[in-house]
């Protein structure tokens, strides 16, 4: 199975910008011949709960369609909830031209509950024949996506960093040191034997918060075998050996 991993930089709220980048790494994943392309979570709107939108707006629809033909895409957004409360974290799986699955964050990240109400996760799905489960930031050190028994992880990403904005290159490492290791140590401690986890994340500064990069793919046990070496905006085209075939999500 081929995937299209990313770092990528998302502005906050300038959703015009990054449906554009998305378009971009879908058209990159399909040059490449990936299964699926996965973008960081709230790649679409950024990390403004603001921004939020609902699953009918006419940028999310112009990335569903985009699937028909060709990768399957995993993109996140600020999703609007019922009226008067606040929005939900949302990624989509969108696959052959329609939406195969939507995961509403469960599992809130510290700080999160202030501004977002927690979902409800996906199940386990099938993607190319493939059984895989979501795992959304603060979700990659919980145990439910690692207990639905499947073969892939995907994990969208982004951890915003703490403290001083970062201004050299050795406060960035230090941001993405900690974000790399936090993820590596889970993976080992929760991934199942036979289970693979696929990591994309958002990357650099945004208008008031930083984000640390990173995109990988780490095999059962906890083995970093492919990543991006630094903080920086990336994509990563990785191979899991796992037999995938061109079918629906579903």
């Amino acid at each position: 199975m081929r995937l299209l991993l990313t770092a990528l930089h998302c502005p906050k709220g300038e959703i015009g910008t990054n449906l554009a980048r998305h378009h971009e790494l879908l058209g990159h994943g399909a040059d490449a011949g990936c299964d699926l392309v996965l973008l960081p979570e709230m790649s679409l709107t950024g990390y403004l709960p603001h921004a939020a939108i609902t699953l009918a707006d006419p940028s999310v629809a112009e990335l569903v369609e985009a699937t028909g033909g060709g990768p399957a895409l995993c993109f996140g957004l600020v999703e609007e909830s019922a009226p008067g409360q606040s929005p939900y974290i949302t990624q989509v799986l969108a696959n052959n031209g329609r939406v195969a699955a939507v995961h509403r964050k469960a599992g809130l990240g510290e700080g999160e509950a202030e501004h977002f109400v927690p979902g409800d996760p996906t199940d386990r799905l099938t993607l190319a024949g493939v059984p895989v489960s979501l795992a959304v930031c603060a979700e990659i050190g919980t145990e439910p996506p690692y207990q639905l028994e499947s073969t892939l992880v995907l994990a969208p990403a982004a951890p915003g960093l703490y403290g001083n904005r970062r201004h050299t290159d050795a406060d960035w490492r230090n941001g993405f040191d900690w974000w790399r290791g936090s993820v590596v140590d889970d993976a080992r401690r929760l991934l199942r034997p036979g289970q693979w986890l696929a990591v994309s994340t958002q990357a650099g500064a945004t208008v008031d918060e930083d984000f640390p990069g990173w995109a990988a793919l780490v095999a059962p046990g906890g083995e970093v075998v492919a990543e991006l070496p630094d903080w920086r905006e990336g994509r990563l085209i990785v191979d899991v050996p796992i037999a995938a075939r061109r079918t629906a999500a579903r």
